[in-house]
């Protein structure tokens, strides 16, 4: 591999969830193209040998409908297991994660997980991460951070805290534990053994510099109501996961779309990029949303863009979404 050009600043924008800001910087084509190389060739084959199975984000195969059915099979085993409902979990959140990922101590990690590539490679790919870091730390004026809109960024962040998984999984002895980024779990019959296990996880992620939201972190009791991934759960007496779209979440994405909408107004998205993240949010959720949900977001994407979603599968969620679609024809 012979080093390109520094990474050029892409397309940028600001995305407002849940009451705070997102910034979102995509890579202009020569980036992407030696981005995807980098990570298919090199960092992700590098650095899964050191992640947990339940590490849900960002690899083939995985993604936000494997980390919720993983969810789903340690809530059933866990009934199996204790023959009841009785029992709890613990909701982890990272604060602000990927604008906090420190710069320094990112690539330490990084090094250290490439340690079995070959010396070239090795070399090639850390010159591109810190690139990627100084790109962020120009633009923000920070030593910590990076934008979530390149493949190499997802790595990092699904690597970087693996510190703590490792932590959770082997050294407390965690069955039933998963983690989807910045959003993590636990689900255990002692309340009081989580406590003792958060108090641990809050020691490491203070020396990597990463901060647990208060707001975000608690324990709740499987037989109520609680909230991952977009999700509501709860487990019951005989061992029936009920499960459902939060309504925020709908909400949050209508706000997306029209957001979009000015973005692509602006010449700061292209249609095919909405079109791919609104697809992979609907095959995502269509499942826990009822017909009129489906209905009702699939009309207002069509309103905002006047265009309907190219589908190659998901035939079921095609229908769905076009069975009652008003469109100018």
């Amino acid at each position: 591999m012979k080093k390109h050009t520094d990474q050029q600043s892409g397309t940028k924008f600001v995305i407002k969830e849940r009451g705070k800001k997102r910034n979102i910087t995509t890579n202009i084509m020569v980036d992407k193209t030696v981005n995807h190389l980098l990570c298919d060739e090199v960092l992700s084959p590098a650095i899964s040998p050191f992640l947990i199975h339940d590490n849900g984000a960002s690899q083939k195969n995985k993604g936000v409908a494997f980390s919720r059915k993983r969810l789903e099979a340690h809530l059933h085993k866990y009934y199996r297991e204790h023959k009841s409902n009785d029992g709890y979990i613990l909701l982890m959140d990272f604060s602000g994660y990927y604008a906090s990922i420190p710069y320094k101590k990112c690539l330490l990690v990084m090094n250290n997980l490439l340690r079995n590539v070959n010396n070239e490679e090795r070399a090639m790919t850390m010159w591109i991460l810190q690139n990627i870091f100084q790109v962020f730390s120009i633009e923000s004026n920070k030593d910590r951070g990076i934008n979530i809109g390149s493949q190499p960024s997802q790595n990092i962040g699904i690597a970087y805290p693996s510190r703590i998984d490792n932590y959770i999984k082997i050294v407390k002895g965690c069955k039933y534990y998963g983690r989807y980024t910045d959003d993590s779990y636990i689900i255990h019959e002692s309340k009081e053994f989580l406590n003792e296990v958060l108090e641990g996880v809050l020691k490491i992620a203070d020396k990597l510099e990463l901060i647990i939201n208060p707001k975000k972190t608690h324990i709740a009791k499987l037989s109520q109501t609680f909230k991952f991934l977009q999700l509501k759960y709860s487990l019951t007496e005989t061992g029936r996961i009920i499960r459902r779209i939060n309504p925020k979440a709908i909400t949050r994405q209508r706000r997306k779309l029209k957001a979009y909408r000015r973005l692509l107004d602006n010449n700061r998205l292209t249609y095919k990029e909405i079109e791919n993240i609104f697809k992979g949010w609907m095959a995502s959720n269509y499942k826990n949303m009822s017909q009129q949900q489906i209905t009702n977001m699939s009309q207002l994407y069509y309103d905002l863009f006047k265009e309907v979603p190219k589908w190659k599968n998901h035939g079921k969620l095609r229908y769905l979404m076009e069975q009652n679609l008003k469109t100018l024809d």
